[in-house]
């Protein structure tokens, strides 16, 4: 990997604590396309939330929808879960974001959505995470 690769990946730590598989390869393919690939997304989550449309939990939440419908991998609906209740979300609201994509995506989506959750609120998730539990609103 060149220098260039591992000082994008940094950056990308730095702004979202953690990487993906993704932003390794492009590390090693094209450091330019992560680079921009990165600014977009850090830019699009966690940019101030001043003077944009939605604030931070409710883009997270969009998140745990989105996730939940397209069937993303588990980590996905697990780490925009945990962003969204970082961000003042509650557990309910969690829920209901992921119910909401059972409309266009069906039950199934949704069952899987809430096997995630349940495997986070019981310490098992793939996502490291410190995410209250919230059990007056669960």
């Amino acid at each position: 990997m060149t220098p260039e690769g591992k000082a994008e990946l940094d950056k990308i730590r730095a702004v979202r604590g953690y990487t993906l598989p993704v932003h390794e390869y492009l590390a090693r393919l094209d450091p330019e396309m992560l680079r921009r690939y990165g600014d977009l997304a850090s830019y699009a989550l966690f940019a101030e939330a001043e003077g944009r449309p939605m604030d931070h939990k409710t883009r997270f939440l969009v998140l745990v929808g989105v996730t939940t419908a397209v069937k993303g991998d588990r980590e996905g609906v697990e780490w925009a879960a945990k962003r969204a209740i970082q961000n003042g979300a509650t557990w309910n609201e969690v829920y209901e974001a992921a119910f909401m994509a059972a409309l266009p995506a069906g039950i199934p989506a949704f069952e899987a959505s809430c096997r995630a959750f349940d495997a986070m609120k019981a310490g098992e998730g793939w996502v490291d995470q410190e995410v209250p539990d919230d059990s007056a609103n669960t």
